[in-house]
């Protein structure tokens, strides 16, 4: 779908208009939000992606996955690199594309996944959860195109940690714990197999030990933030790993 095609059809007699294009705030978020000015792009996408594929889903490699909410492509081109069959949706694409990884423009809380039930082995979420007002029905269509033994992976912004900046995105509606995370999956037919708090620190990812380095890090003040390390020592996410499949959970990790 073109960028201006689901604001091409003309209202029907009565019918309330449609937003323009220019003054649909949805519609605009990743050109604001997620410009490349305000937010560069960097190797971080393919480190997560690698990361999380050598931790969760080294079995899963060559298999259909969905990005759900995959604004500018970065990490869906991540795991494509990973050898995954890529698909992506969000409900609006930037202006400028980076990425040829194939991408559906739809609104999917209200019109829901046009996918075929069981389409997909994997199913990835990266900050998207807490911009959806019915979470329920976006985690049953969740169920629905993942296959049996299938798995999804999503990670939040972690309310205890940034609750002070939550809502400097206008889009965000849904604050999660930790504990209301795993509850909110678990309730809508996943079985949880890892639930932690998260650091998006690679160094951290390869070097565990330098937890505490990151912990001091997460003591210091607001404008120490300007260090990408003192920032993300201080701004935890929520990662849940969780199958659809019907095999007896294991337990969740403790927090690293």
């Amino acid at each position: 779908m073109t960028r201006n095609a689901s604001h091409a059809a003309a209202p029907a007699n009565g019918a309330t208009h449609a937003p323009r294009v220019e003054s649909d705030g949805n519609y605009n978020y990743l050109d604001v939000r997620y410009s490349e000015r305000a937010r560069p792009y960097t190797e971080y996408p393919g480190q997560l992606t690698e990361y999380l594929t050598t931790e969760y889903l080294a079995g899963y490699r060559g298999s259909k996955l969905l990005d759900l909410g995959c604004g500018r492509g970065e990490f869906l081109h991540g795991f494509a690199r990973q050898g995954f069959d890529g698909v992506g949706i969000d409900r609006s694409r930037p202006s400028a594309l980076k990425f040829n990884e194939p991408v559906i423009e739809a609104d999917y809380e209200r019109a829901g996944l046009p996918f075929a039930d069981g389409e997909f082995s994997v199913l990835f979420s990266k900050s998207v959860f807490e911009h959806i007002v019915d979470i329920s029905s976006l985690l049953r269509e969740c169920h629905r195109v993942l296959a049996p033994s299938g798995r999804m992976i999503a990670l939040v912004p972690d309310w205890t940690a940034q609750w002070r900046h939550f809502y400097d995105d206008w889009t965000h509606v849904r604050p999660f714990t930790l504990n209301g995370l795993r509850e909110c999956v678990a309730c809508h037919g996943f079985q949880i197999r890892e639930a932690l708090r998260f650091r998006q620190l690679p160094l951290l990812w390869q070097h565990p030990y330098l937890k505490p380095l990151a912990d001091a890090a997460a003591l210091l003040p607001t404008p120490f933030k300007k260090s990408k390390f003192v920032r993300f020592s201080k701004e935890w996410m929520l990662l849940v790993v969780a199958d659809r499949a019907a095999s007896s959970p294991v337990g969740d990790r403790e927090a690293r």
